[in-house]
């Protein structure tokens, strides 16, 4: 009875569960069968156990994009929050134009990534690019860089584009998080005269504390999926200096056919933002029982 009572829902959901199970889980599984084989597309596969998963070990180009792909992802994620949670800030205080700059700072989000980053490649030019312009312009020419195209400096330049494009997400969530406090306790600081200072780390960053776990969270599982971002600029160049999880898979797979190697790589990285998505759930769910 309870199954003739729901089946109008089940009909309902049926399509979207149809294209789940289509568009990710059975590639999903696929992926994972795929990287206890070794097959380069054409020839028959062939059954090799666990060897894709030894030889990624022993590899140390993996090892690199997966350092690569965690300080990416570290600080990324500290810049856009940190950066979000001070513009929310800001804007919350009622400055003049507050919608204007809630949009001129959103915008970036909603480019597309490879547009951002052929962007930023003109930005970051040697001899003609906006940056080293801007710095010759105020007498900074010995701060001119070939940031893109250094070891030592590639790497943080993707992470500051990153940075610069998605901070505008963290703002709008955390302002949001910043306007439903209640305004009797701003009331209530304010009169028992505590400075803007005090009233920010005892009363707003606590009471915000949720959001601010949650869209760290989400934001570095997003920074670990990163690709497109790191191909456009700098085809994980150079000397494989901003190689990422994402960049050495395409590599592996599309470039050397190592289809069963880079499922390997697949699975790691599957595994790795499995492992963040358990811990960031009790976390919440830790938060929740607090609060």
């Amino acid at each position: 009875m309870t199954f003739r009572r729901n089946l109008i829902w089940y009909l309902f959901l049926a399509p979207a569960v149809i294209m789940l199970l289509m568009f990710m889980a059975y590639p999903l599984i696929q992926s994972l069968e795929l990287a206890f084989y070794e097959w380069n597309g054409l020839r028959p596969r062939e059954y090799v156990a666990l060897e894709n998963f030894e030889d990624l070990f022993d590899d140390r180009f993996f090892w690199g994009a997966l350092r690569h792909t965690l300080i990416f992802a570290v600080f990324s994620t500290l810049g856009t929050v940190g950066i979000g949670l001070l513009l929310a800030m800001a804007i919350s205080r009622r400055v003049r134009g507050a919608a204007l700059y809630r949009f001129i700072f959103y915008l970036p989000v909603m480019l597309p990534m490879a547009v951002t980053a052929a962007l930023w490649v003109r930005m970051y030019e040697q001899n003609f690019g906006m940056l080293n312009v801007m710095l010759r312009s105020v007498g900074l020419a010995h701060l001119e860089g070939t940031w893109i195209s250094s070891r030592e400096t590639a790497l943080g330049s993707v992470i500051a584009v990153a940075v610069w494009q998605f901070s505008g997400f963290p703002m709008i969530i955390l302002l949001a998080g910043i306007e439903n406090i209640p305004e009797d306790l701003h009331e209530a600081a304010s009169l028992d005269g505590i400075s803007e200072v005090q009233r920010i780390w005892y009363l707003t960053l606590p009471l915000i504390r949720p959001v601010l776990i949650s869209i760290g969270v989400l934001q570095f599982i997003f920074s670990l999926k990163v690709f497109d971002l790191v191909w456009v600029m700098t085809l994980g160049g150079p000397a494989e200096s901003t190689s990422v999880l994402g960049t050495f898979l395409y590599k592996e797979a599309f470039r050397k056919q190592e289809y069963g190697y880079a499922s390997a790589v697949a699975v790691v990285m599957f595994a790795v933002i499995f492992t963040v998505t358990y811990v960031y759930q009790r976390l919440m769910r830790v938060e929740s029982v607090e609060f």
